[in-house]
């Protein structure tokens, strides 16, 4: 009985470790599958990256243009233009490969989107965007080709042999720096409206002169429908959303051939919603001028500098008579009100449409010495008077501004002099432009002074010479909350350049 239980106990040892052998040798080769699946996998992908022209590495920045030189696939050595001979770009037989390519920087791009744009070409000669993007979690791959946006064709044949891609760097080279923009033959501008799930896309084509042939096109990216905007011969600046991406608004200077606008520099607002323009070169729908406060009889420039709210602009206003084209115009930044359609003053408040924003800006029209009453000479002469008004007037208007306190100084000479007899109590007779530069305490009894002036009426102006003017006027000083008086002042102000700096204020009794 002992050497039968005996034998029975090695039996079952015998036996657990035959089984733990086995176990063992089933889990080496459940390691041994999963290796050997996960360097395929891996060869797959790295495969897959090459077909379809990409970088292979995960992570590259999306949105950011590498250097044309390294996305051009005739190099020995380039991965993206030529990778594997027999795969097809997609990986498809029959399908052709890429031979160019190029990333397209994406401006408000959002993590919930990731869209990524290339500029491709293919061995047949087809040039087409592919779009990489998410939507509701869901990743998406598109293309855009040559029927839906024409001047996508030839893009890279239209660049030169020299430019098939890589001439960018060249020409710069040759010809100084070209911004993004205005590009030719590129996708200058592509921006995202994560908000209406929209793409925006500027296609670049041939210059002329200065301008670019300019192509601009709207695409849904819910179901891929494309429509084009405009296209139009022109020097576009950057276009910007307003803060809830309601309206895309920019800037551009037109071709003077055209012969379709009298101004110099326009401004465009889009809706984004209703999917319409809000104002075409600086007019509304009914073909009316941008601004029902400004002055008739003048051609007004406007450059995009900003959304100053989510429905006002921040512009640049160049203001000229209509009838003189060789005048110069005069500048200043304003504010506009889309709803309302008013041009306002930094501020905030309204311009007056009575005189405060054209050149003329309510000058008295009394004649100069030697000129008789509506002469050509004395009518030339009082559009000249304007520009160094308009000067003197933002030079009150900077000091009355903590953030552009420094740009009022800037419009003073180097020689300015200030002289008023309320000096008197603190202790000196003027104060020098020298003494503002250096900081002393006379440039802070200065700026005390003088940042609570506003400019009141002008009373006269005359101009000895073409450079130089001599404004009469009143400004309105506050030192305290209950102290404020009205004051006769005089200035001199001389032409630098182009620009108008202030050489002398004065009370107007010296």
């Amino acid at each position: 009985m002992a050497d039968a239980a005996g034998k029975t106990q090695v039996v079952d040892l015998k036996a657990k470790r035959q089984l733990i052998v086995l176990i063992v040798a089933v889990l080496m080769l459940a390691a041994a599958i999963i290796y050997f699946d996960t360097r395929l996998l891996d060869h797959v992908k790295q495969a897959s990256r090459q077909q379809e022209n990409m970088p292979d590495q995960a992570g590259s920045d999306i949105g950011t243009v590498p250097d044309p030189g390294l996305s051009i696939g005739d190099g020995e050595d380039s991965e993206e233009g030529h990778g594997n001979e027999e795969n097809g770009a997609g990986g498809n037989e029959g399908e052709s490969r890429l031979i160019f390519s190029e990333s397209v920087t994406v401006r408000y791009n959002t993590p919930e989107y990731d869209l990524e744009i290339m500029l491709c070409e293919s061995e047949d000669n087809k040039t087409f965007l592919r779009l990489k993007y998410y939507r509701d979690g869901i990743s998406f791959e598109n293309e855009l080709d040559q029927d839906q946006i024409p001047e996508l064709a030839g893009i890279y044949e239209k660049r030169g042999d020299a430019g098939r891609g890589g001439s960018q760097q060249e020409d710069a080279a040759e010809q100084g720096p070209v911004s993004a923009e205005n590009r030719p033959y590129a996708v200058g501008q592509a921006l995202l409206n994560p908000v209406h799930g929209q793409l925006y896309l500027m296609v670049n084509g041939a210059q002329l002169d200065r301008y670019i042939q300019s192509s601009f096109y709207l695409v849904d990216l819910n179901d891929l429908s494309v429509k084009k905007l405009f296209s139009y011969p022109a020097k576009y600046g950057s276009m910007h959303f307003n803060r809830d991406f309601s309206k895309l608004a920019y800037s551009f200077s037109g071709s003077p051939r055209s012969g379709v606008y009298p101004e110099d520099s326009l401004v465009e607002v889009f809706d984004c919603i209703n999917t319409e323009f809000l104002i075409r070169g600086s007019r509304k729908p009914d073909n009316s001028l941008i601004g029902k406060n400004n002055p008739a009889g003048y051609i007004y420039d406007y450059a995009f500098e900003g959304w100053h709210s989510q429905n006002v602009m921040k512009l640049i206003q160049n203001a000229r008579p209509s009838g003189n084209t060789g005048a110069e115009p005069v500048r200043s930044e304003v504010l506009y009100d889309i709803e309302r359609d008013l041009i306002l003053n930094p501020d905030g408040t309204e311009i007056s449409a009575t005189g405060n924003t054209g050149p003329d800006n309510g000058i008295r029209e009394e004649a100069v010495s030697g000129e008789t009453e509506g002469s050509g000479e004395m009518q030339g002469n009082r559009q000249d008077r304007s520009e160094p008004v308009e000067q003197l007037k933002l030079f009150y208007k900077y000091l009355g501004s903590d953030s552009d306190y420094s740009r009022a100084m800037l419009m003073l000479a180097d020689g300015f002099v200030l002289r008023m007899k309320l000096l008197v109590q603190f202790g000196v007779d003027e104060i020098h432009k020298s003494d503002i530069d250096v900081n002393h305490e006379e440039a802070a009894m200065y700026a005390g002074l003088l940042k609570a002036a506003k400019f009141g009426d002008l009373m006269e102006i005359s101009m000895p010479d073409a450079n130089t003017a001599e404004i009469s006027y009143t400004h309105v000083i506050g030192l305290t909350g209950d102290s404020q008086f009205s004051q006769l002042m005089k200035a001199r102000m001389e032409k630098q350049g182009d620009n108008w700096v202030i050489t002398l204020i004065e009370d107007g009794s010296q």
